[in-house]
């Protein structure tokens, strides 16, 4: 099969497509025929040797596919082969096949296609489950930072259908007007220079981070929530966290939420409900561009140089 490596830690140029025996599904396992692999920022990271947990340079990178059961292991039942699934891989997405625990993987209703799974996936999972934490309640106002963005799309319309009262930070008038459509009620160009700090916040999403993490913190409301998703602006300096005391009296909550910190059978249960929403037409996937698996090297470039909305998708 044919696969994309990481040759060594460093730029796009490491990413290398090479051929690589088929995995074979061991006992509790099952075969993948990928047809869609989701390109995210944690690749990069990945990538640059900046991601823990790490591997060793020579793996496949890639935390997510979406496809169909080709095989199955001992132990698991036929009536899973042909079935359309999604699975979190950790890594090996970038594969024509991927193999996976059956404890992992979620099925994914008609309606919904590989690449809308994918493009769900890891960013709903994480605006989801992150918004649960945070317990976005009706009327409430929250703010996301990079709202065009995986993650921040995905926040914006989970934010909204649950009754928030959501304002976007984006980069343009056109992204703006793309995250009305899928629920914004304001939007915040910082074209324009708009920041969205000057105004005050229930809630405040955060996929950035980087240098402006603490200027946000102190936008939060008495009893406020700031829910760091992610660090695509890098990581703030320790300082930042001291406006976590200068806003003492207003009893901020500082929610920092990983993946990496949730069982699988939360993962797979919260998967479910998400693909349902979109079966059912209620949260929207957002597919910036499908690329083919060879291509790997451009949709690192893409992700690295130019603002995407939504989510990028490999494709074998």
């Amino acid at each position: 099969m044919k696969a994309v490596i990481v040759s060594s830690f460093g730029d796009s140029g490491v990413l290398r497509v090479v051929d690589r025996p088929e995995p074979v599904p061991g006992p509790g396992q099952v075969l993948i025929r990928v047809e869609a692999a989701g390109v995210g920022y944690v690749d990069v990271m990945a990538r640059n040797g900046d991601y823990q947990p790490l591997a060793e340079p020579g793996f496949v990178p890639g935390v997510e596919v979406a496809g169909t059961v080709a095989a199955v292991g001992e132990a698991v039942g036929e009536r899973w082969v042909g079935r359309r699934v999604f699975v979190l891989t950790g890594t090996g997405a970038y594969a024509e096949s991927a193999v996976a625990d059956v404890r992992d993987v979620v099925r994914v209703p008609e309606g919904v296609s590989a690449a809308d799974a994918v493009a769900l996936g890891v960013n709903a999972l994480v605006a989801g489950l992150g918004l649960k934490r945070a317990n976005v309640r009706e009327g409430e106002r929250v703010l996301v930072r990079g709202a065009g963005g995986g993650i921040g799309l995905m926040a914006v319309q989970l934010a909204a259908l649950s009754g928030g009262v959501v304002t976007a930070i984006t980069s343009s008038p056109e992204r703006g007007e793309r995250l009305r459509g899928l629920g914004a009620a304001h939007v915040q160009d910082r074209a324009a220079g708009q920041d969205g700090s000057e105004d005050t916040y229930d809630i405040v999403v955060d996929p950035v981070a980087g240098p402006d993490l603490g200027r946000y913190i102190e936008t939060l409301r008495p009893d406020g929530r700031y829910l760091l998703v992610g660090a695509a602006g890098g990581a703030p300096e320790p300082a930042a966290l001291g406006s976590l005391l200068t806003t003492y009296h207003n009893s901020p909550t500082l929610l920092a939420f990983s993946l990496n910190s949730v069982s699988s059978e939360t993962v797979g249960e919260e998967a479910a409900e998400l693909f349902g929403r979109a079966a059912r037409g209620e949260l929207r996937a957002v597919v910036d561009e499908r690329i083919p698996l060879a291509e790997a090297r451009r949709a690192h470039e893409r992700i690295e140089s130019t603002p995407v909305f939504g989510k990028i998708t490999l494709h074998p």
